[in-house]
């Protein structure tokens, strides 16, 4: 018997035979912080934040909405209702500096400063066996919390998918923002969203995939201008059972692991991008939940112990094997397969890789549940927001939300070798008439929108729009000859 437990502050799954005792399952209870006397509490509504007012069906894109966010509780609320629930249950994730802070800054068991390469095996010679991989979940994360500041960004992107493609389609985005200290949390940090782009793109009703952008550079440089980065990726997903498919956890670890940096005080290479997801509740409207993938899953990307395809389940795939006789080893490329070389004595000695053993539950597995390797990290909206960019009159038109093609097949590097029938977004697109309306409908506000900027960039160059925010920092007045430069 298996049992999930679901909270806001995170996940953990408990594996039961049909014929155990509490005795018999005391370790594996212990192992998740249930000890003697504690109280479970299974409460569905505990810290749910309801994003149902972002979005309204009935209103077209371009139509001004008045959101209402009377259902949506504060941050400290949030964070009071929280700290409770872990008074009762005990904390499941700590912030990464309180994690050190309480094991002594210790930091060579940590997954990112271990190796887990599959071992090389040499006849004639003794040989290491690799480490053995215990897969459990993480008891600390990089951040603690995702705010979602800019509440129109959401909404126009929760919109979009609706609305336009009727959630047979999905979509992505990059989120920009940046990082504060939150202090609701010892030592925490809260990611705060300011602006989603939305990159090139091939969707489909179960996926969807960034292909080649050559702006994203220049959106990245555009955002640091502003004071803000990238602080992680937003995109859509049908009901599902899982937190997140083997699919998309994958895209999420290759992400983290890309944007690895050895800032931090103790040399540990650390990731703050954070992942948020959006699918519809039972009534159809869009729910936001906010992720990160464990350091044991980044390492265990690194040393590239994941098979290349991966389903759209909970179950994650890898190369390792249960058995490793010597007639049965796994080499990197094929099962049993081996390499012969000639040694300095001139005989030959045959090379097999030998995979490191996963460990679940006690017992060897090849394959396992996704939520081992996911963080669970709070998010919210504030009930009075305070966006770095201002809800403008009339909203610029979102960058590559057109396409020219129809339904096409493509099997490129680009889409993980996958054979994904689709429609390309891939157009930065706007209407003479949309941009004189835009230009003409709002005031000197106009230019303070990421959006805008990127569009700026796209027609003109990339040092018009860095300008052009030098002058919005500053709170310095723009040239007129840039609009009739961009009207004609």
């Amino acid at each position: 018997m298996i049992i999930r437990l679901k909270s806001k502050i995170g996940i953990s799954r408990i594996i039961l035979d049909e014929d155990s005792t509490l005795m018999d399952d005391e370790k594996r209870l212990n192992e998740i912080g249930i000890i003697h006397g504690t109280s479970i509490i299974l409460d569905n509504n505990i810290d749910e934040i309801s994003y149902k007012t972002i979005v309204n069906n009935i209103k077209s894109e371009n139509e001004p909405e008045e959101i209402d966010l009377t259902n949506t509780q504060s941050n400290d609320s949030i964070t009071n209702t929280q700290l409770e629930n872990e008074k009762i249950d005990g904390p499941l994730f700590k912030s990464f500096d309180a994690y050190l802070h309480e094991n002594g800054f210790e930091i060579g068991d940590l997954p990112l400063m271990n190796s887990f390469l599959p071992i090389k095996i040499k006849r004639g010679i003794i040989n290491k066996l690799p480490k053995s991989i215990t897969i459990r979940h993480q008891k600390y994360r990089h951040v603690d919390h995702l705010e979602m500041m800019n509440v129109e960004e959401v909404r126009r992107f929760a919109n979009f998918w609706l609305n336009e493609l009727q959630m047979s389609l999905q979509r992505i985005g990059w989120m920009y923002g940046y990082y504060t200290e939150d202090q609701h949390y010892p030592y925490g940090i809260r990611a705060v969203c300011e602006a989603i782009y939305e990159p090139p793109q091939y969707s489909n009703i179960n996926d969807v995939i960034m292909i080649e952008d050559e702006m994203l550079m220049n959106v990245d440089k555009i955002a640091e201008r502003l004071g803000l980065e990238r602080i992680g990726m937003i995109f859509t997903r049908l009901p599902n059972e899982c937190f997140l498919t083997a699919r998309e956890l994958i895209r999420v670890i290759e992400m983290q692991y890309n944007s690895l940096k050895h800032i931090h005080y103790t040399g540990y290479p650390i990731s703050t991008m954070v992942t948020c997801t959006m699918s519809p509740d039972d009534n159809g409207q869009p729910v936001l939940n906010a992720y990160m993938a464990s350091d044991l899953a980044l390492a265990l990307f690194r040393d590239e112990l994941f098979t290349s395809s991966q389903s759209f389940n909970h179950i994650i795939s890898t190369k390792c094997n249960i058995h490793h006789d010597s007639t049965n080893n796994s080499s990197r490329g094929s099962s049993g397969s081996s390499t012969n070389t000639t040694g300095g004595s001139g005989t030959e000695e045959v090379i097999r890789e030998l995979m490191p053993i996963l460990i679940e539950s006690g017992k060897e597995v090849v394959d396992f549940d996704t939520s081992w390797l996911i963080v669970r990290i709070n998010e919210s909206a504030p009930i009075k927001p305070n966006s770095f960019f201002p809800k403008l009159t009339i909203p610029f038109p979102i960058e590559n939300r057109n396409t020219n093609s129809t339904n096409t097949n493509s099997t490129n590097s680009n889409m993980d070798g996958m054979n994904m029938d689709g429609i390309k977004y891939n157009v930065i697109k706007v209407e003479k008439k949309e941009l004189m309306e835009y230009i003409n409908g709002n005031g000197d506000e106009l230019w303070n929108n990421f959006h805008f900027l990127i569009y700026i960039c796209k027609v003109l160059d990339v040092d018009t729009a860095l300008s052009i925010c030098d002058s919005i920092i500053q709170q310095q007045p723009i040239d007129d000859l840039i609009k009739e430069l961009l009207l004609h």
